[in-house]
């Protein structure tokens, strides 16, 4: 089968062995139980060699995992509950002991950070929350010299973009694990592995999914680094269910045609907005005045489907009246689906953050972050300056 991403996507992911019939869309199979005449037959499948019992294995979300691998150009893929549970097994996968050292993003998902701050203080494992652009911390990763480090491939929310193969090298230099949350651009939009990532992990409820009705995360990395960790999912549990994995497989279909869509809407609406005097500044890739703009340009396609900006003196309540005044983007703590999704970082994105984590990682009250959407882009952008003027409205 052909490699390029447009193809793999329409057809990965779309037939389990030991059948002639291949239907064009997999059907669902709910059934937790499986059955068999022979013995032999069923202590095999127990072993993960056919489908005896959800935990262990599923058609669904075997067909997901394939795909997935495919678009990530990956040995294999892991599919989990969610985005979080993904990135709770890769730490786990890490065998950290009292000591050890992690490097994540300081401007990154709060969640995420939350969760690590979390599995760190329990297991006495030191965690440095640095900016992953800073021309400085390829250093500070030869330095620290940690067991892992975490980068998001556009962070959330201001959108910057570190050079991944600079820290894949930094971290190789070391011994270090490097796993890229590469969710905002998604495995069209980069490929964190082909960049020098040992695991490329995604909340599939995202751009994967591409509608909003499933929740789901993803591991891609080779063969022997998803060995333990598909094993310790057997163990925990937090499998992804089989509605969950087909509704996903059905977005996945069209992701490469949805993210060209996303992202040119994206640039237009940026542009749009970058003419407006009521905004501070407009955060895009794909804009000159980004400061990682020559990175975007060299390892994304086009600057990304997202947007972010700063309304001009505004706080937090200035900011959710401009929420509550979208009549086309809809008030939404999430992203990735067809339709625009805007939400207020502060409260939202780096919710769990605490006030001095939020003011060093410079996310202020002001800063609006928008998931571009397939609506016409200059509906998006009316709307959202529209918005704006009623939110600073006296």
């Amino acid at each position: 089968m052909s490699s390029k991403q447009k193809t793999v996507a329409v057809h990965a992911g779309s037939r389990l062995s030991g059948s002639k019939a291949v239907p064009v869309s997999p059907p669902i199979y709910p059934a937790a139980v499986n059955w068999f005449d022979s013995s032999d037959d069923l202590d095999a499948a127990l072993d993960g060699k056919d489908y005896a019992y959800a935990r262990i294995s599923a058609p669904n979300t075997t067909l997901l995992e394939e795909a997935v691998a495919a678009l990530e150009g990956a040995e294999e893929c892991v599919a989990y509950a969610s985005g979080m549970a993904a990135l709770r097994s890769v730490f786990e996968a890490q065998g950290f002991r009292a000591g050890d050292r992690l490097v994540m993003p300081a401007d990154g998902y709060g969640v995420t950070r939350a969760l690590y701050k979390n599995l760190c203080a329990t297991l006495g494992v030191e965690l440095h929350a640095l900016l992953m652009t800073d021309p400085a911390v390829p250093g500070r990763i030869r330095e620290l010299k940690p067991r892992m480090v975490l980068a998001e491939s556009i962070s959330n929310p201001l959108l910057r973009v570190p050079d991944l193969r600079v820290l894949a090298k930094a971290c190789r230099d070391v011994g270090a694990t490097f796993v890229v949350d590469g969710t905002f651009p998604s495995p069209v939009g980069q490929c964190a592995l082909a960049l020098g990532a040992d695991y490329a992990v995604q909340s599939t409820s995202k751009w994967l999914n591409g509608h909003s009705d499933a929740l789901g995360g993803t591991v891609s990395a080779s063969r022997e680094r998803m060995a333990p960790l598909r094993a310790a999912r057997v163990l925990a549990g937090d499998v992804l269910g089989p509605f969950e994995a087909w509704l996903t497989l059905r977005g996945l279909r069209t992701l490469p045609v949805r993210m060209k869509a996303h992202v040119e809407h994206a640039a237009h609406v940026a542009r749009r907005l970058a003419e407006s005097p009521l905004l501070e500044r407009v955060i895009y890739p794909g804009l000159p005045s980004h400061p990682d703009h020559a990175t975007a340009h060299a390892l994304l396609l086009g600057g990304g489907p997202m947007v972010a900006f700063e309304i001009k003196g505004a706080g937090r309540p200035e900011s959710m009246r401009f929420l509550e005044a979208l009549k086309v983007g809809r008030p939404g703590p999430s992203l990735g689906d067809v339709c625009t999704l805007v939400m207020h970082a502060a409260s939202a994105s780096a919710r769990r953050f605490t006030p001095e984590e939020r003011a060093a990682a410079g996310i202020q009250e002001n800063l609006i972050r928008v998931s571009v959407g397939l609506e016409d882009p200059d509906d998006i952008a009316d709307d959202l300056l529209a918005a704006v003027a009623e939110g600073v409205r006296r």
